[in-house]
């Protein structure tokens, strides 16, 4: 999505690996390809190159995928599960815990959870950096004339 979003933006160098990024709506953002940072934030925060470091990227003739970082890569992955990850068991999910400290014997309980009245959302609240993706609209077929735009009972065809 930001490969795509990067097309439209006019970048300009500012010196040596800085580059200011201008939207079309004239919103400008400060790039710095040496310390990966943007001035919209989405780049530190994701730690994934936002469009307007792809769109400096593209005009340095840089490897957008050099700016991605490296937790994403699969030595990382695969590091993150060279531990034995044991399966919880009952025990530990008991409704309370005991944790045993310097002060004496602290009880911790679950938080009191509460459902929140009404319909539950039918759709997530997106976190930051993320963007709504759009479903292509359904296309309409006439199931009298096999086209396009219409349905059966507004087709103008003859019978």
């Amino acid at each position: 999505a930001n490969f795509e979003e990067s097309g439209g933006l006019h970048v300009s160098t500012i010196n040596n690996m800085e580059f200011d990024v201008k939207e079309k709506n004239g919103t400008s953002f400060h790039v710095n390809l040496n310390t990966k940072t943007c001035s919209c934030f989405s780049f530190q925060t994701l730690m994934i190159p936002c469009a307007h470091a792809i769109a400096a990227a593209i005009t340095e003739k840089i490897s957008v995928e050099s700016l991605v970082s490296d937790i994403y890569s699969l030595d990382k992955l695969a590091s993150a599960y060279t531990d034995v990850v044991y399966p919880i068991t009952d025990a530990v999910c008991g409704t309370e815990q005991i944790v045993e400290g310097g002060t004496g014997n602290l009880k911790i309980l679950p938080p009191v959870t509460k459902r929140p009245p009404g319909r539950p959302r039918k759709s997530r609240i997106l976190s930051t950096g993320e963007i709504r993706m759009k479903t292509p609209s359904k296309r309409h077929l006439c199931s009298r004339c096999k086209k396009t735009g219409h349905n059966r009972a507004t087709c103008k065809v003859a019978i």
